[in-house]
């Protein structure tokens, strides 16, 4: 009876802490929280968008690359339906914030399927970070089609575990499907197919009449992308959304080492405070192969590292070290730290290699922005990465108070950022 009572009453104080979490979306709602930076300025700029779609929607369309955004045109497309019915911004806006609560609500079924004998409480405790994420916050308040990728990613994520358990072909119809839509709100997500296709494929063996389904189904789930995108010729993708950027520089795979370092220093931002609490157990980077690759990468990056700070992005360390010290040798440590600490947990398999690889390739712009990777990474940590996780830790009072803390700072730092900035 006691155990029952315990149960619910922990039970009900999840769902206050949830309520009080939702509550201040509301409140950020109705002062403009924007601690990106940029959520407000995107909005803006798509809003206008969103209006001609309302106005002209087929000249839109065909036009789409001459507005300065390399936004997918779908979700401002969905908002140009809005505008069409004469729904006040503040009410559209209301709306997308409510309909991204699906993320922590389908990072919560994952994390279900995933570890099926833990205590669910684990996972209400997880998906509270969700709620710190100033990504999720910012792009819930000002619609943007990043959170709804990530929605329909983390949904696709959902299918792809149940099918690990339960190997059923229709979870890969389902998976498919949602990664396909994932892509079209936010193309960057398109290069995980790769990923979906090839566990695919391995289980069911490349000859089979269920390989040539899956390989069919993509290829019809591209074609209107392909068909919009190659032969209409309409490829906003090429847009740049660089502060002062030139449009004739090459925008993409403009410099792999660019990416490659400060893609480390974002993995080893969001995997500190799960070391530190050893919910994701450490791995020997003492090895003699990790210190010489580690130093290998780190002085190939270093040397061939030409981001121009001027053009934003970079993530929190090339930020707050150009912000605090006027250059980049801060950055330049945390760098190699990264390396030092995260590459034994990439080289550990070839589904953690493969899972890096595609994160590469997830950002192919000039510009990386911290956003492309929050709440991104923490999602992947508990799902798709291979690593030694004790998931149940994160119960023990002491742990959460850091793992929420830290993310709570970074949140709070983020706005204090941008209001320093105004």
């Amino acid at each position: 009876m006691f155990k029952k009572m315990l149960h619910r009453n922990f039970f009900n104080k999840q769902i206050v802490i949830l309520f009080f979490l939702y509550l201040s979306l509301i409140i950020s709602f109705v002062l403009g929280e924007n601690s990106t930076g940029g959520a407000i300025i995107d909005y803006i700029n798509q809003k206008k968008i969103s209006e001609y779609f309302s106005l002209n929607f087929s000249d839109t369309l065909n036009q789409y690359d001459n507005f300065t955004t390399r936004h997918s045109p779908i979700l401002i497309m969905i908002l140009g339906v809005f505008e069409k019915l004469n729904f006040s911004d503040s009410f559209i806006r209301f709306l997308h914030l409510n309909y991204c609560l699906l993320l922590p609500f389908f990072f919560y079924k994952c994390l279900e399927v995933k570890f099926k004998n833990i205590n669910a409480h684990v996972f209400f405790l997880l998906i509270f970070l969700i709620f710190l994420s100033p990504t999720f916050r910012s792009l819930a308040i000002w619609p943007d089609s990043r959170i709804s990728g990530l929605i329909f990613f983390t949904f696709g994520l959902f299918y792809y575990l149940k099918f690990i358990n339960e190997k059923k072909f229709n979870y890969v119809i389902l998976n498919t499907f949602l990664i396909a839509c994932s892509a079209y709100f936010s193309p960057n997500f398109s290069i995980f197919a790769i990923y979906f296709i090839f566990n695919f494929i391995s289980h069911y063996g490349l000859n089979s009449k269920k390989t040539f389904l899956i390989l069919l189904l993509n290829s019809i789930l591209a074609l209107p992308a392909f068909y919009y995108i190659f032969y209409l010729e309409i490829n906003f993708l090429t847009n740049s959304a660089a502060v002062g950027i030139n449009d004739s520089e090459q925008n993409f795979f403009n410099n792999i080492f660019n990416d490659i370092l400060i893609s480390f220093t974002l993995i080893f931002f969001y995997i500190v405070p799960f070391l530190i609490t050893k919910i994701i157990g450490i791995e020997n980077p003492f090895d003699n192969k990790n210190i010489f690759l580690s130093v290998l990468i780190f002085l190939i990056c270093v040397v061939n590292f030409d981001y121009n700070f001027l053009y934003t992005g970079g993530g929190v360390f090339l930020q707050f070290s150009n912000f605090i010290f006027g250059n980049n040798y801060f950055f330049y440590l945390i760098g190699f730290v990264s390396i030092f600490i995260c590459l034994p947990y990439i080289i550990k398999s070839k589904f953690n290699i493969f899972i890096f690889l595609l994160i590469l390739l997830n950002n192919p712009q000039y510009t990386i922005y911290h956003k492309y990777f929050d709440p991104f990474l923490l999602i992947l940590f508990f799902t798709l990465f291979d690593l030694k996780l004790q998931i149940s830790k994160i119960m023990l009072k002491k742990n959460y108070t850091i793992v929420f803390f830290y993310f709570l700072s970074f949140l709070i730092i983020s706005n204090i950022k941008y209001l320093w900035k105004i």
